[in-house]
């Protein structure tokens, strides 16, 4: 029973805070295929978009370097209740009826070959604080194949003491005063995965290549405790947006797409 109330009291916790959920699924598509995913993925997703949606955003991102899978689609929500009750199908189910003959025929090819694509496929919960857990550089132009670089630790203490330290040692120094665009870090709340993720967004490969080799200020204090809390093992990904969600509609990255 204390352990039902401890749940309950958590859940009520993060409905009340100020807290972005991140839905992020996880998809094995072979390299010859990527750009044509992309394209099927717009079109699905294009039609399955309604006032009923509680999404708040998508961002879709394939793979560049390191041992991941070759598809990232991170779904943004405003809360856990928002991400579970959102309900893409019924939507798309809706806008389907309203087609033609000819058009749902066209839209049954589309769906399918988009859908094989989600066979074996694996996602995760994640959460954090969007007024502490990320800081961008203003104006920014997102629509761009820009780079996305993810690490993904377990800690030997709290997240939150691991997070912050993070961010104070280099992501906030990395975008007030470097070629980093924007980076932040979200906590795991369900699905397999690591226990803490930080993210940034360069503008190209060659950006995010001179950042790293001049990191330029450093916070000593702030590194030593996020090491000092670092437990085993860590991944590195780096990714290239493919396209994202913008006033109701998927935008493939790039212009003019």
């Amino acid at each position: 029973m204390k352990k039902i109330n401890l749940i309950i009291m958590l859940l009520a916790t993060l409905t009340i805070s100020a807290q972005s959920v991140t839905e992020i699924t996880y998809l094995d598509v072979p390299a010859t295929k990527i750009a044509k995913f992309v394209e099927l993925h717009k079109t699905i997703t294009d039609m399955s978009m309604g006032e009923e949606r509680t999404l708040q955003g998508q961002w879709v991102y394939r793979h560049w370097y390191g041992s991941g899978h070759s598809i990232v689609i991170r779904d943004v929500y405003k809360s856990v209740e928002d991400a579970m009750t959102d309900d893409a199908f019924a939507v798309l189910g809706k806008n389907y009826d309203a087609l033609s003959d000819e058009k749902k025929k066209a839209m049954d090819g589309v769906f399918d070959e988009w859908w094989s694509y989600f066979d074996g496929h694996t996602d995760e919960m994640r959460m954090n604080n969007p007024e502490k857990d990320f800081v961008g550089k203003e104006n920014v132009d997102w629509d761009i194949p820009f780079v996305f670089v993810v690490g993904r630790y377990n800690s030997s203490g709290e997240w939150r003491e691991m997070a912050d330290a993070f961010m104070d040692w280099t992501t906030r120094p990395s975008v007030e005063n470097g070629l980093q665009l924007g980076g932040g870090v979200t906590m795991h709340y369900k699905g397999s995965g690591h226990e803490v993720e930080f993210f940034s967004g360069y503008k190209n490969i060659m950006e995010f290549a001179e950042s790293v080799s001049n990191p330029g200020a450093d916070n000593p204090e702030a590194r030593k405790k996020f090491w000092s809390l670092v437990d085993g093992a860590h991944e590195d990904q780096i990714y290239i947006h493919a396209g994202h969600i913008v006033d109701g509609v998927f935008d493939i990255a790039g212009k003019d797409k």
